[in-house]
């Protein structure tokens, strides 16, 4: 996304707020984003979406859009891969109606497949989806989300790649599913650092991306998610560290709360990374 600086904001409106106070809300709490969720279906009323975008620009509150859940770009039933596309780009029209600049998706399953295999069928299908996407005239950038369980397209490096190969995907990085998928990695600054490290390396930049983030608890097999829990719960991953880093590394992000309390976890964050600035 094109961000003038860092900002914050919860995945979905505030729970603080009737729905049509929501981004004022927000710009008293001081925050200034907002993840737009059409997670089980996308709104249709062109009315309704317009509105949602002029109230973020009236109070400064930057949008992305999260697209419905049932999307699986590589499914062995092509009539499920189609369908998961037509969801993806009703989100991208929506999207930029209301004028969210980033869609953020869940690539789908390994299923009978290979790694590989699903990882280069989900690269096809994202081409053809481009390609339908500039016919319609739709510049919005696609966010492939990383996931939390092992039988999920989704990996770091599975989402690297798609934004490598195609132009205009650029991942959505949830730290809380990298957490977990990697058995509860992300313990400390230094291992924060190693994944900050590959995603430049690769991507070449760190600057735009789209955050999500919330304390996770794992399943008992310790890999993937069981449920998202607040900040201090003591599950983890921790923000502070993170936060330290985006100060050294001078990036500009839109950091998404999923944690449960929403908008409160938000303002938390905001708070760290402030203090981390006064600290450095």
């Amino acid at each position: 996304m094109d961000l003038d600086r860092t900002r914050f904001g919860p995945a979905g409106y505030p729970s603080g707020a009737p729905r049509k106070e929501a981004f004022g809300y927000l710009r008293k709490l001081g925050l200034d984003g907002m993840e737009y969720q059409a997670v089980r279906s996308v709104p249709k009323n062109e009315e309704l979406i317009r509105w949602i975008g002029d109230e973020a620009r009236e109070n400064d509150v930057a949008l992305s859009l999260h697209a419905p859940y049932a999307v699986n770009l590589a499914s062995e039933d092509v009539r499920k891969r189609e369908a998961s596309l037509g969801r993806i780009l009703a989100a991208a029209s929506a999207a930029q109606l209301m004028g969210a600049g980033h869609v953020t998706f869940h690539p789908g399953y390994y299923g009978q497949f290979s790694e590989n295999e699903a990882l280069r069928m989900a690269i096809d299908s994202l081409k053809r989806l481009r390609a339908l996407m500039d016919a319609r005239g739709l510049n919005i950038e696609l966010g492939p989300e990383t996931m939390g369980k092992p039988s999920q397209i989704g990996s770091l490096n599975d989402v690297l790649t798609m934004a490598e190969e195609i132009e205009g995907i650029v991942p959505t990085l949830d730290f809380a599913h990298i957490h977990v998928r990697g058995r509860r990695r992300l313990r400390s600054e230094e291992d924060y650092a190693r994944i900050l490290d590959r995603i430049e390396d690769r991507l070449g930049t760190l600057n735009g991306l789209v955050i999500h983030f919330t304390e996770v608890e794992p399943t008992k097999s310790g890999y993937g998610e069981r449920r998202h829990h607040e900040l201090g719960s003591g599950y983890g991953p921790e923000f502070e560290p993170l936060a330290r880093l985006m100060i050294e590394r001078d990036v500009k992000w839109l950091v998404i709360s999923e944690s449960p309390l929403l908008e409160v976890d938000a303002v938390r964050m905001k708070g760290v990374y402030e203090d981390a600035r006064r600290e450095r």
